[in-house]
């Protein structure tokens, strides 16, 4: 069994090393954070590995994995490549690094010095570490890099069950962008839609409530059905008034809260701009797939203007 170093030891770092421990895929040697208390607490989580408070500390392993925020990663691979020079010099195999940033590719880690690269992206959200040793079984994780580590970490992530693609370096920025339109931005929807019930007076607990299984059948509706078939609302059936009163809806609430606020506090002003000015943008684009749909032109038109408003 191979060795495991983790460089990084918070959400993905703890919850790979705890099932990749649990499933008997690699030995969990070192576990480093920035903050001690968190690498304590990423021991306790998984089980295995020593805590470490200083990179130097690190216990030799095979492979090494940076699980650290993409804009740290190069710093953090330049940081490491005195110490893995060192491991290097003690066994003949040579050493192994990747990381798990979607965006960037395996040789941001070149300052390593290490020759065996890889970069190993879930695209799964590791929002809670508990929930997602039980989720991320069934999620994709795009591969990159050498093949001798592609070929090290792709029987290690179908272990847990992993459905694992290959990527180019040049393919990883837009593949990275459609994931976090798809994910990160639904968050952000949610949290929009939110605000717009607490603005109607409804307060969070029964908007979630009440949202949970609309939200969850469009999301089924998307997958089994297309983008195309599964759109509804205002904008498939035409609804021209409707959109009008509820963007004139938003413009009031941005209003009413910048007067309300006066000069001492504006944010709930400028949020409230915001949801109008998301309205319009996300109108706009989904007047093709409402199109699609089976939106007259006509009527595309009359939304278009609208959208289009100052």
């Amino acid at each position: 069994m191979l060795s495991l170093n983790v460089v990084g030891a918070g959400k993905l770092g703890r919850t790979l090393a705890a099932l990749w421990h649990q499933n008997g895929v690699f030995e969990i040697a070192g576990l480093f954070s920035r903050s001690a208390a968190n690498t304590h607490e990423a021991q306790d989580f998984i089980g295995a590995g020593t805590a470490v408070s200083d990179l130097d500390e690190l216990p030799h392993a095979q492979v090494w994995l940076l699980a650290v925020p993409d804009d740290q990663i190069e710093s953090t691979a330049a940081a490491l490549a005195p110490i893995i020079a060192r491991h290097q010099s003690l066994v003949s195999k040579p050493l192994m690094l990747f990381h798990c940033s979607g965006a960037l590719p395996a040789s941001v880690l070149a300052a390593s010095g290490v020759d065996l690269l890889a970069s190993a992206h879930p695209v799964h959200s590791f929002a809670d570490p508990k929930r997602s040793l039980a989720d991320l079984p069934g999620s994709t994780v795009a591969l990159e890099g050498r093949e001798e580590v592609i070929n090290v970490l792709e029987p290690a992530f179908t272990a847990l069950r992993c459905n694992c693609i290959h990527l180019s370096p040049s393919q990883k920025v837009l593949y990275h962008t459609g994931s976090v339109m798809a994910c990160n931005y639904l968050t952000v929807l949610m949290d929009l839609s939110l605000q717009v019930f607490q603005a109607a007076g409804i307060d969070n607990k029964s908007a979630m409530t009440l949202l949970e299984p609309i939200v969850v059948q469009t999301v089924k509706n998307n997958f089994a059905l297309g983008p195309a078939r599964a759109l509804t609302g205002p904008l498939v059936r035409g609804d021209v008034a409707t959109v009008a009163r509820q963007i004139e809806a938003l413009h009031q609430l941005a209003e009413s809260s910048s007067t309300t606020n006066n000069d001492s506090d504006s944010t709930s002003g400028i949020q409230a701009a915001t949801l109008a000015e998301m309205y319009r943008a996300l109108g706009k684009a989904a007047l093709p797939l409402a199109e699609k749909a089976g939106l007259s032109q006509d009527a595309r038109r009359q939304l278009q203007s609208i959208f289009d408003e100052p």
